[in-house]
């Protein structure tokens, strides 16, 4: 069978993304390596500023530090193939036979983000969460999240003996896990 084949050929209609964790820092060897192997590879990155005080300068470093993602038909020889590439500890899933695909439209909307310049890095919030404010004026807050209104959300403080709570509305991007 030839490495096309294994990897798709015909079959690219059933291609599906997944998610590869890779060896710390190893995105964009892995990104390549893939692509040697004629598999279809997605590295989304943001630009960021140089942390180091004597130099300004952006860098590039990937959106999700660890993954990226590999378009293939999901089969035991496409899976070894990306499996096997250099710096990848594994594909996310449950074995070639288990794997989990991210949604077309995530994917869609990720490679939209990236190419307009406007992504930046975010907590994975879910309502119900414990966040903390991390800038402005009510920097250092903790509470919960209790709904999301585009990229606004609702920050709720309780207070339990009252049995009664407070509420404000904040920009998402100034929450993260407390």
């Amino acid at each position: 069978m030839t490495m096309a084949a294994a990897l798709g050929g015909h079959a690219a209609l059933d291609a599906s993304w997944f998610a590869v964790w890779t060896r710390n820092q190893y995105e964009p060897r892995v990104e390549g390596g893939l692509r040697a192997k004629r598999v279809e590879a997605f590295l989304p990155v943001v630009r960021v500023p140089s942390r180091r005080r004597d130099r300004r300068r952006t860098l590039e470093q990937p959106l999700f530090p660890g993954y990226l993602f590999a378009r293939f038909a999901p089969s035991r020889d496409a899976y070894l193939s990306v499996a096997t590439t250099e710096g990848v500890v594994r594909i996310l899933g449950e074995g070639w036979d288990a794997l989990c695909p991210v949604p077309e439209a995530q994917m869609d909307a990720i490679r939209r983000l990236v190419a307009a310049g406007t992504a930046t890095r975010a907590a994975w919030l879910r309502e119900g969460d414990r966040v903390r404010i991390v800038g402005g004026p009510l920097a250092g807050l903790e509470g919960l999240v209790q709904t999301w209104r585009g990229a606004r959300a609702t920050f709720v403080v309780n207070v339990d003996i009252l049995r009664r709570a407070v509420a404000v509305e904040v920009a998402a991007d100034l929450l993260d896990l407390a």
